[in-house]
């Protein structure tokens, strides 16, 4: 396959919000070019979220059989996802012979960089099997075997969108956990920065039953709690140097710390640690940043953001300013990285997840 020869590759996201599927179709030869072609987002019931939920609580203590422990959720994740699927392209009147090729992120439910571990649910050779089309999964894991971090994995898909801007520019995802992307002289960088939604969001199911803060109305009630948080300043994280990264329930402790505050203040303390990330990312001299794109679900938390411009003049943007789909631009990277995985082409490198030498990566599932 040529360079500059493009497929229909659609990105299929489940991230570590679990508030749902976003699911992109993309025509994109994998490195210049990219047309969107159609896009949505699906939610998760309550029963999807407390079942991973309770599945990531009640995980074994030691590594031993951690894998086999969550596989046995892999096909309930992965049938969630093909109905998802089906219904995509039913509703967007999609013949699947006009899609060439589908990349999964799957669900991520264990992320232990450290011990060369990172689970994702989602069989993409069931999925390849069951819609007859090929599909690439498991994109973390030749990262993780060659002592990269496995995450984040979708920087160069942020590098793409990046040279769109004069100005010097950084993408930050706000999914559970925040994680950046950016190019310094020439070079791209990425890594996990702190919580996002993971924080906030366990918080409103414990004390609101309610999936989320909605603009952040909740928190606007509360109080920072400032012994909490010069403690979590002080978090081991922090001294690591990039690019690192972070599984969703790292700040669980903090977590446990928080519900036994006012519910209100709980909240905005949990905001802060989102803007202690940003805070900490921005300390590092090399990065000149005059622009900070937000995207992903936290961007539209309408209290963190006025945070975010308050402390650290920049500038704030949602990148839906420039129509692009702030809630899409995850399943459209997995589609773009999906494509250089099938062309072999690099997805991660030593700046971007820690990993020795750049590397491509993904497991290329047939439908016979």
């Amino acid at each position: 396959m040529s360079k500059n020869s493009k497929l229909n590759v659609l990105g299929v996201m489940t991230g570590t919000s679990m508030d749902g599927v976003d699911i992109s179709l993309i025509n994109t030869n994998g490195t210049d070019f990219v047309k969107i072609k159609c896009e949505k987002s699906y939610k998760f019931d309550k029963n999807y979220q407390n079942t991973i939920n309770n599945l990531i609580l009640n995980k074994p203590k030691t590594n031993n059989k951690i894998k086999e422990y969550f596989l046995k959720k892999d096909n309930f994740v992965t049938d969630i996802l093909e109905k998802k699927i089906i219904l995509f392209l039913k509703q967007k009147k999609i013949n699947k012979k006009n899609i060439d090729l589908i990349s999964i992120s799957g669900q991520t439910v264990y992320h232990d960089p450290s011990n060369k571990i990172s689970i994702q649910l989602g069989n993409g050779n069931k999925i390849a099997k069951n819609l007859k089309v090929k599909t690439i999964s498991n994109l973390r894991d030749n990262d993780i075997k060659n002592g990269g971090q496995g995450a984040p994995i979708g920087s160069y898909y942020h590098k793409f969108l990046i040279q769109k801007f004069k100005e010097k520019a950084i993408i930050v995802n706000l999914g559970g956990i925040a994680n950046f992307s950016t190019v310094v002289s020439r070079t791209l960088l990425s890594s996990d920065i702190g919580p996002a939604n993971c924080l906030s969001d366990d918080l409103c199911n414990y004390f609101f039953k309610k999936k989320f803060d909605n603009d952040g109305n909740y928190a606007r009630k509360g109080k920072i709690d400032n012994k909490l948080i010069e403690k979590f300043k002080k978090d081991k994280f922090f001294k690591k140097k990039f690019p690192k990264s972070l599984d969703r329930n790292y700040f669980r402790n903090y977590f446990n710390k928080l519900i036994k505050l006012n519910k209100y203040d709980a909240l905005m303390t949990a905001n802060y640690m989102t803007y202690i990330g940003f805070k900490e990312l921005l300390k590092n001299k090399k990065f000149k940043i005059e622009r900070i794109l937000l995207t992903g679900g936290g961007r539209k938390n309408k209290l963190l953001k006025e945070i975010l411009m308050n402390k650290l003049n920049k500038k704030i943007e949602l990148i839906d300013k420039y129509k692009i789909n702030g809630d899409l631009v995850e399943a459209q990277m997995f589609a773009y990285i999906g494509m250089r995985s099938f062309k072999n082409l690099e997805i991660s490198n030593k700046n971007t997840t820690g990993v020795k030498k750049n590397l491509s990566g993904g497991i290329l599932y047939f439908p016979d």
